[in-house]
């Protein structure tokens, strides 16, 4: 048998992100089932948690601490039935992903979502615009300003703006004004 190995100077160099990790269960009512401001962790001593049905009672969660608070901050990893949550307090670069069985969902310091879909598929959101990347490859983005889709062969392209409609394509080029309401 061949033993593989890796390159010392590769791992050296990389930065360390990450010092810890601890897991918790996070109760979220007290035994009278009441709501309690703060949820109550408690570190399960065999380091295993069975997961609840119902995340607003109790969570199964590893805090992951950072190695240099200065560069980034701890990360909650949030262990539901239906998804795995990753979440943190950032003000910059992203604020938490989701994954469940169909996607994972990105947020990000800014609000923007960044969707991945099993398809392949992917949907972007923000304040300003939304784009759709489809599983054919077609692209669907929107602004204040205009429209615009490209189908995933890139053969057709269109924008509709408030006063003009742009189009390529198999028959030609189309630009032209478009019709108001009463007019």
């Amino acid at each position: 048998m061949t033993k593989v190995t890796t390159p010392k100077t590769t791992e050296s160099a990389a930065r360390r992100v990450w010092k810890s990790a601890q897991m918790y269960l996070a109760f979220h009512k007290d035994q009278n089932k009441r709501e309690r401001k703060e949820p109550k962790f408690w570190p399960p001593k065999n380091g295993s948690a069975s997961l609840h049905g119902d995340t607003a009672e109790q969570e199964a969660i590893v805090v992951v601490k950072a190695a240099d608070p200065d560069e980034t901050k701890d990360v909650q990893i949030k262990l539901h039935p239906n998804r795995i949550v990753v979440r943190r307090d950032a003000d910059f670069r992203w604020q938490g992903v989701a994954v469940d069985d169909h996607s994972v969902t990105v947020r990000m310091a800014d609000d923007t979502i960044i969707e991945i879909r099993h398809d392949g598929s992917i949907k972007r959101r923000s304040a300003e615009d939304e784009t759709h990347v489809e599983a054919d490859g077609s692209i669907f983005k929107w602004t204040p300003h205009a429209e615009s889709t490209m189908t995933g062969d890139g053969i057709e392209m269109a924008r509709r703006t408030e006063d003009r409609i742009a189009a390529i394509t198999h028959d030609g080029v189309v630009d032209r004004a478009r019709k108001r309401q009463g007019d």
